[in-house]
């Protein structure tokens, strides 16, 4: 099965709007409400969702929200799923998903791991997520930063999460770093459920559509050759 795409950071319209005359296969599009230079109001997004591709999902990234910031957003248009950066509990997760009825997107922070003992259970601190959210995405860690470093962190560490996030049914998505030149390797080594780029799928700050249309042609590459 081809691996979900994500791509993040959505600001403008264009973007949307070439995706759909294209007819590219992106399955979720990230729209940040957090403090980001891709951040985007309540009310570019209220515009940005008539613009959404038909079978696209629409995904709000928050980091440390409040419930009210969230239904801000959904007054202004619906999400389909609503992705959490910070250090959001597995209690606030249940209840996003109760009052917003959407999907859950927990976001855990990898760092490098030069700093981190060989052999130590990383995926500890997620074991409570179980059941409160929808899916599991993997970031890059890089000092107070949430998200859109630019950077990879060690893929060795997918493993463990992978595991984990399998035995719960939670489709796992990695994110970090991430553009056409690197994502074959992640794939056919590590083989997510899913990919998460921005950066990556940018020139000078605005997102590509030769870059996407790129990454969605390395992913079918994949999917192929998989097959094969």
């Amino acid at each position: 099965m081809r691996p979900l795409l994500k791509i993040c950071g959505i600001t403008e319209e264009a973007t949307l709007a070439l995706i759909a005359e294209r007819n590219l296969h992106v399955d979720q599009l990230g729209f940040v409400f957090a403090e980001s230079r891709r951040k985007v109001t309540p009310a570019e997004w209220e515009r940005l969702a008539h613009t959404v591709p038909f079978g696209a999902r629409s995904v709000g990234v928050f980091v440390n929200p409040s419930l009210q910031e969230i239904a801000e957003v959904f007054r202004a248009a619906p999400l389909d799923i609503i992705q959490l950066h910070g250090d959001e509990t597995p209690e606030f997760c249940r209840e996003v998903r109760r009052r917003f009825k959407c999907a859950v997107t927990k976001t855990f922070s990898i760092s490098d791991g030069k700093e981190e003992r060989r052999g130590q259970d990383g995926t500890r601190h997620v074991i409570e997520y179980a059941g409160t959210v929808d899916y599991v995405l993997l970031d890059t860690a890089c000092g107070a930063r949430r998200g859109g470093t630019g950077r990879t962190f060690a893929w060795e560490r997918i493993e463990e999460y992978h595991t984990w996030a399998k035995a719960h049914n939670l489709p796992l998505l990695v994110a970090g770093g991430l553009n056409a030149g690197n994502i074959a390797a992640l794939l056919r080594r590590y083989r997510p459920d899913g990919v998460d780029i921005s950066s990556g799928a940018e020139t000078q700050g605005r997102k590509d559509i030769e870059k996407i249309q790129t990454i969605i042609e390395r992913m079918d590459e994949y999917e192929q050759s998989a097959v094969e």
